[in-house]
């Protein structure tokens, strides 16, 4: 893509190959994320978009039996490389998992943790959390209730916490896997309406196999099909003017 290469992007994937085991999962992956856009990944179920994300902040180092090759670099540093600490890459890259994991702790002390472990200063916690709860769009809720269980708040109260977690430290980048697969309709559109807010700050990267959604707030689409990229472009080009058959084909829904 020509409109990526004047930018330094955020996350540049080159020729990533990942193994599990015999099972190849990545084939020759090769992918640019441009600084301050969301980018969406879709295929059908196997193809291997969460795999791709996970190699973005190092969650693969927890497989015993992955086998990688390639490179992924964030803001210029090779992040598979042995001597970069993976505490300090998760700090620069958050992740937002599927199904919304609220530690057992009350609403504050899920947004306090990850500040007390990064060594932010008691005095500044409290104005943090309110911050983070404003920008993930849940102050107004839970405003009153700061010291009840987490656990207590919907699904996707539950996952703007999470997000509001995840924001809290100030990361550069946020990868989300599937953020809005387990929430009823007016949850997923209270995510969505966050994603486009959240973009002027973070760089979004997103897995979903919700087509509809990522032509409503993804600026790039990256189509991949059986481990390997068949297709990455603006997400109004891939899903109006696709380059490939295989991606024409998938968009129209004539398989996945």
């Amino acid at each position: 893509m020509s409109a990526t290469a004047q930018i330094n992007p955020a996350v540049e994937v080159k020729k990533l190959n990942l193994w599990f085991g015999e099972k190849q999962v990545l084939k020759d992956v090769s992918l640019l994320v441009l600084p301050h856009t969301v980018t969406a990944l879709i295929g059908p179920s196997g193809c291997g978009k969460s795999t791709l994300l996970r190699s973005m902040n190092r969650m693969h180092d927890l497989s015993p039996d992955v086998r990688m090759e390639g490179s992924v670099w964030i803001d210029g540093e090779s992040i598979l490389e042995s001597r970069v600490q993976v505490t300090s890459l998760r700090r620069k890259v958050g992740m937002v998992f599927q199904k919304p994991n609220p530690f057992p702790k009350s609403i504050f002390d899920n947004i306090a943790y990850g500040l007390h472990i990064n060594g932010v200063r008691k005095e500044d916690i409290e104005a943090r959390v309110i911050s983070a709860l404003q920008r993930s769009f849940l102050w107004e809720e839970v405003k009153d209730k700061l010291q009840q269980p987490a656990r207590r708040l919907s699904g996707g109260q539950q996952q703007r916490l999470c997000i509001a977690r995840t924001i809290a430290v100030e990361p550069e980048i946020i990868l989300m896997d599937e953020p809005c697969s387990a929430l009823d309709p007016i949850s997923t559109a209270k995510i969505e309406e966050l994603i486009l807010e959240l973009r002027s700050r973070y760089t979004i990267v997103m897995v979903t196999h919700n087509m509809q959604q990522a032509q409503r707030v993804a600026g790039f689409t990256a189509f991949m099909y059986m481990g390997e990229m068949i297709e990455f472009n603006l997400t109004d080009n891939i899903f109006h003017q696709p380059e490939k058959e295989l991606t024409r084909n998938y968009v129209a829904g004539n398989f996945g």
